[in-house]
């Protein structure tokens, strides 16, 4: 069920809707709280079907502007039964101007922000039946999403790629400034005081990115990313005889660089962190073409996970 404002007035401060969905039983862990994987699907599929439209990407897709995600931000509100299985969405979009001083020089950007708060009715004990629903309390918030797309002009000579005029398709939006540092890999892996690594706790693995990880924009979807980081962390967490099932995840930061296609070959470097019941892991993605330092400024994809362990 979505439901969305009707648009009569120019200039508005953002564009918003909501929808309810009822998850699958794969959604939800066996603690039924949210993946990282599943927070793709509640954040981002009620958007492109229903505010997508509104925002003419067809026509600007029509004239050489692209919104091409950068930046995704997914945090997960563990509960201590989990949910039930029916979400509400809240969504909204507003357009931003990102101005930053970087080793290249004055980069100003376009940015279509969304944000998402996902709602659901905590569990009040554990199933009395194996799978099924619980006794549930009222609605609470089982978790947020915030992302980033940024307006370029990709079949443009590098350099010439910015966008920095607001498309008259999206002129009814009033423009924010992005008061916040712009993401980058380096804000990212900044640790705070206390954090170490994990010893024998790092994972380097390599594939093949095949038709199932692909999407219909014809590259790898996001969530083969997120799938493949969540199994890297298992493993060394594992690795370092941690015990699995306490490990609870919190918070998902992903940076898109470049995207990856059928058929090439990735590497994926992935360091854990501990600061007592804290952990971090971050994750790069790499092409076959790069060098085999696998420097992290130099990913195509860079993934900040956070979360730690039940005491």
């Amino acid at each position: 069920m979505l439901k969305g404002p009707v648009m009569n007035l120019e200039h508005l401060d953002a564009i918003e809707t909501q929808s309810e969905r009822t998850v699958d039983i794969g959604d939800l862990d066996m603690r039924r709280n949210l993946k990282f994987r599943s927070m793709l699907g509640l954040a981002l599929a009620p958007v492109f079907r229903e505010l997508l439209p509104r925002l003419r990407y067809v026509e600007m897709g029509r004239r050489g502007i692209t919104p091409g995600q950068y930046f995704q931000d997914f945090r997960v509100h563990h509960a201590t039964h989990g949910f039930g299985d029916r979400f509400l969405g809240k969504y909204r979009i507003r357009l931003c101007r990102s101005v930053s001083e970087e080793a290249r020089g004055r980069i100003e950007r376009l940015i279509l922000e969304t944000h998402a708060v996902i709602t659901g009715k905590p569990a009040l004990t554990p199933p009395q039946s194996l799978g099924f629903e619980p006794d549930l309390g009222p609605a609470a918030m089982a978790g947020e999403a915030r992302v980033l797309h940024i307006l370029t002009r990709p079949q443009n000579e590098p350099g010439q790629r910015w966008v920095s005029d607001v498309p008259e398709e999206i002129g009814f939006l009033r423009l924010h400034d992005f008061a916040e540092p712009f993401p980058t890999i380096a804000l990212l892996t900044g640790l705070e005081e206390g954090f170490a690594k994990i010893a024998g706790a790092d994972v380097e693995s390599s594939g093949i990115w095949g038709i199932a990880n692909s999407d219909v924009f014809q590259h790898v979807h996001a969530r083969e990313y997120t799938m493949a980081m969540e199994n890297a962390v298992t493993q060394g967490l594992a690795a370092a005889g941690l015990p699995l099932a306490d490990y609870v995840p919190r918070r998902a930061r992903t940076i898109f660089r470049r995207p990856s296609f059928v058929g090439q070959h990735y590497r994926l470097r992935v360091d854990l962190f501990r600061r007592d019941a804290e952990i971090v892991a971050l994750g790069s993605f790499h092409g076959a073409e790069q060098d085999l330092t696998m420097e992290r400024e130099r990913a195509a994809v860079f993934m900040r996970f956070d979360g730690g362990l039940l005491l």
